[in-house]
């Protein structure tokens, strides 16, 4: 009996071993096995949006979704984690139209259950010069090309705008990465100036801030980047200066009729100019220089050219009778004397000129089509009232269009010379925004 409980015994050890393993420092664990109850396992984003739109009172989002190029709207709770690139807790508050987001959603509730700034997206302040071609579906930054989708929105005062509505002096906020656009926010729009009582001073120029020179036309209406400058109008021997500030997609009307005075005093330049036969541009028009020339005193642009030769760019400010002006193109230096010692030159590299020559198709032209009845401009120049026509420019062109009670528009164009007409229908102008 005893041998049979022993070996009973031995039996029941034998099979302990096996399935407990016991002996084993470094067992492995089986496939059968559960994982470790305490681990967990974080789900990736649900999208990356784009923020269109916060209703704070609704808690609701619109996201530019990038993936499926569409709007998604999602609604969030106190409960709902928010936070920096670096992972610091920010509140609901603190998000903004135009920012870039990881978007985490409870796969039961399909409430918002975190959102993260994206930390894959770059970001770049003050860009200016952006220009978009939406036939391309692309735009371009820094010298970049990035692709935009169709659902893609740019925004203005938190306020979508076609990315067509922004203006070269803009300057904006573009998020983006690996050639492709995600956001753009305007931070310094424009606004516009529209002088008035201004018929003296047509055929003239207006500086604007020292720096925009326009020709002064009549029904002109002058895209200006928001902020405040010193315009200045002149006409012969009429001026007229005030100071103006700009707000973003307003109308500055500028009464010129309150500025207006003579010119002041005339003075008689002598150009001494070396070599003989240069051509001299004074103001952009060429000018005979084998007699004294009559200038107005204060500032004057002056280009002497001459095949050959580096051209000679530069300012001159007249502020005596009768001063001499000498330019050789020869030397890098110009002399200036009078008797006075009131005028000054001063010279530009070539190699910085930023002159821009104009060129026009006079044999095709530009239709704008819509919105009907609405004031057309091209580079602040009125040109008519849509329907309308007029030649073709070829390069950059800005189109703004106004109508009374309607909020103004400006668009970014691009032609080619490629011997063809160019019909362009705008979307109709919105009424001022209320509040």
């Amino acid at each position: 009996m005893n041998h049979t409980i022993y070996k009973w015994a031995v039996a029941i050890a034998a099979v302990c071993i096996l399935v407990s393993g016991c002996g084993r420092k470094n067992r492995q664990p089986t496939a059968t096995e559960n994982p470790n109850a305490s681990l967990t396992y974080e789900r990736g984003r649900d999208f990356v949006g784009v923020i269109k739109k916060i209703d704070t009172q609704n808690k609701t989002i619109i996201f530019y979704n990038t993936a499926f190029e569409e709007e998604s709207v999602c609604t969030y709770s106190g409960g709902t984690e928010i936070l920096t690139k670096n992972g610091k807790q920010i509140s609901s508050e603190s998000l903004e139209i135009g920012q870039v987001l990881d978007v985490y959603q409870n796969p039961d509730t399909k409430k918002l259950s975190k959102l993260q700034l994206s930390a894959d997206i770059l970001e770049y302040e003050r860009v200016t010069d952006l220009t978009a071609d939406p036939d391309a579906g692309n735009l371009e930054v820094n010298g970049v090309k990035y692709r935009y989708g169709s659902g893609f929105t740019a925004f203005s005062g938190g306020e979508p705008i076609h990315v067509q509505e922004i203006s070269p002096t803009d300057e904006v906020t573009f998020r983006g990465v690996k050639g492709k656009a995600y956001s753009i926010v305007v931070t310094r729009g424009h606004g516009y100036i529209k002088p008035k009582k201004y018929s003296d001073f047509i055929g003239g120029t207006m500086t604007v801030g020292g720096v925009t020179i326009v020709p002064v036309t009549e029904k002109m209406l002058v895209p200006v980047p928001e902020g405040t400058y010193e315009v200045t109008m002149k006409n012969g021997d009429y001026t007229g200066s005030s100071t103006v500030t700009i707000e973003r997609n307003q109308q500055y009307k500028l009464d010129m009729s309150k500025f207006k005075t003579l010119a002041p005093h005339t003075g008689q330049v002598v150009f001494d100019i070396d070599p003989v036969g240069a051509e001299l541009y004074v103001n952009g028009t060429l000018t005979d220089y084998s007699k004294p020339v009559s200038l107005k005193y204060g500032k004057h642009s002056l280009r002497v050219i001459l095949e050959g030769y580096t051209p000679y760019i530069g300012i001159i400010d007249v502020q005596s009778a009768s001063p001499t002006v000498r330019i050789s193109l020869t030397d890098e230096n110009t002399d200036v004397t009078d008797d006075t010692d009131d005028t000054t030159v001063s010279r530009q590299d070539s190699e910085n000129d930023q002159t821009v020559s104009v060129q026009y198709d006079n044999q095709h032209t530009i239709t704008v089509s819509a919105p009907i009845g609405a004031s057309v401009y091209m580079d602040g120049m009125y040109k008519g009232v849509a329907p309308c026509s007029f030649p073709k420019k070829i390069g950059t062109v800005t189109i703004t269009l106004s109508m009374s009670g309607l909020t103004t528009k400006s668009y970014t164009m691009k032609t080619v010379n490629d011997s063809k007409d160019i019909a362009w229908s705008f979307p109709d102008l919105e009424s001022y925004a209320v509040g």
